[in-house]
């Protein structure tokens, strides 16, 4: 169910995307991976540590990084982006 409803969610981006589009309005998703929260706080050092090593930048995401990401894609940096999911993860699905 999990795999089904994120495929759901890229395939609604796209096509919302396409219908809109014409009338200016972007439509995009962001994807966030392990994010550096509560949740992940609550892991013991070894499986924060093992999270952090799958990644590309070896380290886990914060909030804040989710949010720039946000703040572009409304901001004049993202008025041609659209159709598009952003995984905003430190390269752990690279």
């Amino acid at each position: 169910m999990y795999a089904a409803s994120k495929a759901a969610v890229v395939g609604f981006t796209r096509s919302l995307a396409r219908e809109v589009g014409r009338v200016g309005i972007t439509v995009n998703a962001i994807a966030p991976g392990f994010i550096e929260t509560e949740l992940t706080r609550s892991l013991d050092d070894e499986g924060r540590r093992r999270i952090a090593r799958r990644s590309a930048l070896r380290h886990l995401p914060e909030a804040d990084d989710v949010a720039s990401v946000v703040e572009y894609l409304l901001g004049e940096g993202g008025r041609n982006i659209t159709g598009t999911v952003v995984t905003v993860d430190a390269g752990n699905t690279a």
